[in-house]
């Protein structure tokens, strides 16, 4: 009796032990499992998600700057001093949590001297440097963007090609009159760029207007980074209103020039509103 209770306590030892084999080969497969899992979420899903997250925040830069320039064409409309307006940029997106993800970043800054235009006919010229306030993206998965704001007008600018998805104010009247709207955006002295991915408020203030009737135009020569968007705008621009007009390059490839060709020498007469918007990048008030 002693050694067949012996007997039955040995084999239950080694059935126990390998209960416990099992156990470990079960918690060893799970953690194989697991990893495997991550990694493939890691490398095909995570980069998906972080794409879109990076695309949605373009559109939430594209939808800032389209308040921006609401804020600017108030400003001129209302043509009231002392009375800035505020609106956020944010400049960048957050890395994803509990993966290895990159954080998108971004720079926005004003240029004072990054926009210039030139008016001429047979008595005088007029140039007018007018300044560009630029978002420009370093994201880690969506392709890069700039988005600018420059004389009225609101530009994309993706993979070296640019598109006007906001026009500036020029127009013909009813009396026949081309009317041309020109922004100046100014610097007050203070901070006019943030890097990095918080939300910064750029703050815009009217400062003045000034009317200019210029007579006959014979011809615009507008100096620009984004002179293919103005080229193809004021194409469709001008040619809507009839006019006989060639556009090319000027010769150092930096800007456009348009040329009134009329052979009558009927040249639009033009009247030129000059606004004049100081910009500051940062938190604080005007000063």
């Amino acid at each position: 009796m002693t050694r067949g209770v012996k007997h039955m306590k040995t084999f239950r030892n080694f059935k126990n032990s390998e209960d416990g084999a099992a156990g470990v080969v079960v918690a060893i497969l799970m953690i194989g499992l697991f990893i495997s899992f991550y990694a493939l979420v890691q490398a095909v899903y995570v980069p998906q998600w972080m794409e879109q997250k990076e695309a949605e925040h373009m559109d939430i830069v594209a939808s800032q700057f389209t308040d921006i320039k609401s804020s600017i064409d108030i400003l001129s409309i209302s043509e009231k001093e002392y009375m800035p307006i505020s609106n956020p940029v944010t400049l960048g997106s957050k890395e994803m949590p509990f993966f290895t993800t990159s954080r998108a970043y971004g720079t926005i800054d004003l240029k004072p001297n990054n926009f210039t235009i030139k008016l001429e006919n047979s008595e005088k010229t007029a140039t007018h440097s007018l300044g560009s306030l630029r978002y420009s993206s370093e994201n880690a998965y969506f392709v890069d963007q700039e988005y600018v704001y420059e004389n009225g007008a609101l530009i994309l600018s993706q993979q070296s090609r640019d598109i006007i998805i906001v026009e500036p104010s020029i127009y013909k009247t009813k009396l026949d009159l081309l009317k041309i709207c020109l922004v100046k955006l100014s610097e007050n002295g203070r901070r006019c760029s943030a890097s990095g991915y918080g939300t910064y408020p750029v703050q815009t203030k009217f400062l003045s207007k000034e009317d200019i009737s210029f007579g006959s135009l014979e011809k615009i020569t507008i100096t620009s980074s984004y002179k293919d968007a103005w080229g193809r705008y004021f194409n469709d621009t001008f040619s809507k209103y009839y006019y006989d007009f060639t556009i090319a390059n000027t010769t150092d490839n930096t800007g456009i020039e348009i040329e009134f060709t009329d052979p009558d020498g009927h040249y639009p007469t033009v009247n030129i509103e000059i606004f004049e918007i100081e910009v500051q990048v940062s938190h604080g008030w005007f000063e």
